[in-house]
């Protein structure tokens, strides 16, 4: 029996590598029930977003379905820091529901050095267990939070330490402050009304102390602004603006509406008074006001690029709210406390 066995492996394993031996003995036999989803070559949200959410929708079929699945992370070249949340988040999905999560790591050396020191490959191998808060990473470099309420205190320790790889001492960064709130604030808003309260933030800094940058990355995974807009219900202010939008306002599609909402042209359609700068656009006047930098947006099947202006319709939808934006030592600050 174990001759017939060893003869029907090597037959198998005829014609092919060394180290292609060794990644089907580590990585496709011990998982052979497991569904395999490939990650783009390219895994960035902001580099490659239609590659990314669509691994995202594959990855949250799997998850609602309750399947096991291994992600061949093999083939990555590039990773940038913005992927590094959407996978940790992920991850932690799947293992504290107690779906099994598990994955290889890329060849390319430059991809596979940023995952080992986001930790990634660390948390791959641990158990989670459904908690209301998670702190991933290291300080240091990236540091992943969860939770699901507003934590100003959070924000200031972020600021202070993004402060000091910037400018090499602490500074106030109101915009940066602002922004935070508001995305904590809109992962309640935009959850569905029934579920307020239920659903994590996620959101990863890093430190580019080589270029004195600090890039932040913000997730929700709740509806999405469109999909929170259309569910709102009567007594909410919002509750049939698309309608009465539309009577003022021609636009064809998402990627329109998100430029109207981005201007405050939504809300002054909604209350009939001018824009009091909260939500979105109230932190696309942080960018404008260069307090921030290199803001995008990725939610439901629109990325906008706000630097650039561009809005672009994706091919796949996002379930969620995904916030990019970094710190540089041309953006406005002051000294004293946040």
């Amino acid at each position: 029996m174990f001759k017939e066995y060893k003869t029907k492996k090597n037959k198998a394993d005829q014609g092919i590598s060394q180290p292609q031996r060794e990644y089907k003995r580590k990585f496709e036999e011990p998982f052979k029930d497991y569904k395999r989803i490939q990650a783009p070559e390219i895994l960035s949200f902001i580099d490659n977003p239609v590659g990314v959410v669509e691994f995202i929708s594959d990855l949250k079929k799997h998850y609602d379905d309750k399947k096991k699945v291994f992600v061949v992370l093999n083939d990555v070249k590039i990773i940038t820091y913005d992927a590094i949340v959407v996978l940790l988040s992920i991850m932690v999905k799947f293992k504290a529901n107690k779906i099994d999560f598990n994955g290889d790591f890329p060849t390319n050396q430059n991809a596979r050095d940023i995952l080992t020191e986001s930790k990634f490959l660390k948390y791959l191998y641990q158990h989670f267990k459904e908690e209301e808060r998670y702190e991933l990473g290291q300080k240091s470099s990236i540091h992943t939070h969860a939770w699901k309420d507003v934590d100003s205190e959070l924000g200031n320790e972020l600021i202070k330490n993004a402060s000091k790889t910037v400018w090499g001492d602490e500074r106030r960064c109101q915009g940066v402050q602002r922004t935070l709130i508001e995305l904590m604030l809109n992962t309640n808003n935009h959850a569905d009304d029934s579920k307020k309260g239920e659903k994590h933030w996620w959101l990863s800094v890093h430190h580019d102390k080589i270029n004195g940058k600090v890039s932040f990355a913000f997730i929700d995974f709740g509806v999405g602004v469109f999909t929170s807009l259309n569910n709102k219900r009567h007594g909410s202010k919002f509750f049939g603006i698309l309608d009465k939008l539309k009577e003022k306002v021609k636009y064809g599609n998402n990627a329109e509406l998100l430029k109207l909402i981005m201007d405050g042209t939504l809300h002054r359609t909604a209350t009939g008074k001018p824009y009091h700068g909260k939500g979105l656009p109230g932190i696309n006047k942080v960018r404008e006001r260069n307090q921030i930098n290199n803001l995008n947006i990725i939610t439901n099947n629109v990325h906008a690029n706000l630097n650039s202006n561009e809005f672009n319709i994706l091919p796949k939808s996002f379930s969620g709210t995904f916030v990019y934006w970094e710190l540089n030592n041309q953006n406005v600050n002051c000294y004293g406390e946040n």
